[in-house]
């Protein structure tokens, strides 16, 4: 979240828990997929089990992107909470500013 060099282009280690993430306050969009099939949410706890802890959440298929456009204002959700459906691998996050 600390940042100040847009787009920004990151790769992180998953696995079946949650990994959070938070971005920063001018991102205006976040894309992010995996060569694995991940959930993700923006309600929960870095750690927390998707399916059973996390319970609102929603899914990218293996080898896809998907982007979210961000809220803009005081009432903007910065978490992103991302874990593979299954095993470990990576997910590749895309922070951009518009």
């Amino acid at each position: 979240s600390s940042t100040n060099s847009y787009p920004l282009i990151k790769r992180v280690a998953i696995t079946t828990t949650a990994q959070e993430i938070t971005l920063p306050a001018v991102c205006t969009s976040v894309t992010f997929g995996s060569a694995d099939a991940i959930y993700y949410a923006n309600v929960g706890s870095d750690g927390q089990a998707f399916t059973s802890a996390i319970t609102d959440y929603s899914f990218v298929p293996a080898n896809n992107l998907f982007t979210i456009k961000m809220e803009k204002g005081t009432q903007s959700n910065r978490k992103l909470l991302v874990g593979t459906q299954a095993g470990s691998g990576h997910v590749s996050i895309i922070i951009e500013k518009e």
